[in-house]
This record gives structure tokens, sequence and C-alpha cells, in this order.
């Protein structure tokens, strides 16, 4: 029996064209450019400058808002960074309370889908989270009603915030709604 002389390679075919190393033969992997190709072609899709799309506020609703507020602070379509700040606590509020509550949320965080757990927290954590909770919840609502939207104020900022909708998605009255409430949530905050 003759054993054939030509090596064979095992696992799949090479990739024509890789870059690989001249030593060893082995894969070089992609260039950032090729890595992020995608994300900026979506983004600039969506409405980035093609010079500012890998900016990491571009990948949300709430970012894309942000980061118009910073080009143009008079641009009703944006928010500030006060506004921004609100809005961050608001979002690490209701993620807490909704992980002490058992509530899924529309979109899952990186360490639920990591299956991490956490220790049930102390009484006085679980009180404090569920009062800022509901004082933010409370604002929202009570700037709805000065504004005679009713609860438009808190369905937008919960659905911006929380759900990230695609910015075209996003109406101009959900971003006027969105600041209000922002607004409203920053005045709880101090």
């Amino acid at each position: 029996m003759h054993i054939a002389s030509t090596p064979h390679r095992f696992g799949r075919p090479r990739k024509a064209g890789g870059r690989r190393d001249g030593l060893s033969g082995r894969s070089r992997g992609e260039t950032a450019a090729e890595i992020t190709a995608v994300a900026r072609a979506q983004r600039v899709k969506a409405g980035a400058d093609p010079d500012d799309a890998l900016n990491a506020l571009n990948g949300s609703a709430l970012g894309i808002l942000y980061r118009r507020g910073q080009m143009c602070g008079s641009d009703p379509g944006s928010i500030g960074a006060a506004q921004h700040d609100a809005a961050q606590t608001y979002i690490s509020i209701v993620v807490r309370y909704c992980e002490i509550m058992g509530i899924p949320l529309p979109r899952p965080t990186a360490s639920a889908a990591a299956g991490a757990t956490r220790p049930d927290p102390d009484d006085e954590v679980v009180l404090a989270v569920r009062r800022r909770f509901s004082d933010f919840r409370r604002a929202l609502l009570d700037a709805g009603r000065e504004l005679g939207v009713g609860s438009r104020v808190n369905a937008a900022v919960y659905r911006i915030c929380i759900e990230d909708p695609p910015i075209d998605g996003v109406s101009t009255e959900e971003i006027e709604n969105l600041r209000y409430g922002l607004n409203a949530i920053a005045r709880v905050m101090r």
C-alpha cells in the first residue's frame, strides 16, 4: 500500500486572498477597517457624518440625539449634556429595578445574556431602587400631565432610553416629550 506524498490539509479550506504570516502561513486576521466597515456603513446610512460614524454615541438613538446636541446645541432634535446624564441615570435605575423585580427587559443586557447572577440585594438597596424608580416615574407622569399629553412623556423616555428604536423611527413629538421627561428626571436627581 502506497501513501500519497502530497500533504493533506485538515479543516476548512483557506480563504483566497487572505493575509497570512510569511513564516507559518497562519491568518493574520482582518484589519480594523475591515472589521468596522459594516458598522460605519450602517451609521452613515442612518445619517451620521462619515468622518464621525465610528463615534460610540452613534450606536444608539439616545447617543445620536446627544451627538446632535454636541454638534449644534440649538438643534430641536437633540438633547444636551444634562439630559444625557439624566437618561443614563434613568437607564441604570430601570435596569436595576427590573433585575430586582424579575421583570424582563425588551433587549437583554450583556450580563443577562452571559447568565451572570448576583446575590439578592439588601433590603435597603431594594427600597432605595424602588423609591428612585417611583420618583422618576411620578416625575415623568407629572410632566406629561402638565403638558397635557398624559403618559406620552413617560412612554417616550422609556421607548428611546430602554427600547432603543432606530433613530429614523423616532418622531419629532417623541423627541420633544423625551426632552421634557429628561428635564423632569434631572430635577428629581438634584
